[in-house]
């Protein structure tokens, strides 16, 4: 997956996620919302089969919002590799 910045400042991030869809989205901006030091989150799509989802953060003030999403990232990648091996274990 690939990203690419569209906007950045002390309280706020703006980006573009390349190839993702909302099953990827849902997760990352229900995370996002329960933490603390947001004010905001969203994603926007222009077009749902042709354009790539702009994900918004804005963070409460002292928080940086990159910071907050690599946190929250490393939050998600922990419960679908949590999910898999309770799935998964005992079959390999």
């Amino acid at each position: 997956m690939e990203f690419e910045l569209l906007e950045r400042t002390e309280n706020s991030l703006r980006i573009k996620i390349l190839g993702a869809d909302a099953s990827v989205m849902y997760p990352v901006v229900e995370n996002l919302l329960s933490d603390d030091r947001v004010s905001d989150v969203n994603y926007s799509v222009e077009h749902q089969e042709l354009d790539d989802p702009v994900l918004s953060i804005i963070s409460k003030e002292g928080s940086d919002p990159k910071d907050i999403l690599i946190e929250n990232a490393k939050i998600i990648k922990d419960q679908f590799g949590s999910l898999y091996e309770d799935l998964f274990s005992e079959e390999e």
